[in-house]
């Protein structure tokens, strides 16, 4: 084990590392000002909007009375605790939507990425890709191997 100051040395060589590469980074306070948001996964600005505040908090109060004690959060996976009647009727919106067959619900783009990438592609499938994609298709190439 690396004594605290041998560590201490080895991480400011590597963040002296990263400074030098341009590759530190760090974390920035964002302004309630800024234009166009292109680097967050709130593309639509929904996050920030009051109108989509009231709306989800209308809509909660609404599916809170109807559900006694009201569920506050997933509780784990549909096949491990039990589906729900709003994911099924979601995942039928969205079928009909996109005129498709069926639609699944997954819990972020990185998951549907690896469902779909570890499941589809066989083991002598050739796939192209550059360095610049997404972790989560490297990942669900590496898990269909």
């Amino acid at each position: 084990m690396l004594e605290n100051s041998a560590l201490e040395f080895r991480l400011e060589q590597k963040l002296d590392q990263r400074r030098v590469e341009s590759s530190l980074r760090t974390l920035n306070l964002t302004s309630a000002n800024h234009s166009v948001d292109f680097s967050s996964n709130d593309y639509l600005g929904l996050a920030h909007s009051s109108k989509q505040h009231g709306i989800v908090e209308s809509k909660y109060r609404e599916l809170t009375q109807k559900q006694s004690p009201p569920f506050l959060g997933s509780t784990g996976s549909r096949l491990l605790s039990g589906n729900s009647a709003y994911a099924l009727s979601l995942e039928k919106f969205l079928a009909v939507a996109h005129n498709r067959p069926c639609a699944l619900l997954c819990n972020s783009g990185y998951d549907a990425n690896l469902s779909i990438l570890s499941s589809i592609a066989l083991p002598d499938d050739f796939i192209v890709l550059d360095e610049l994609v997404h972790n989560s298709l490297i990942m669900g190439i590496k898990m269909s191997r």
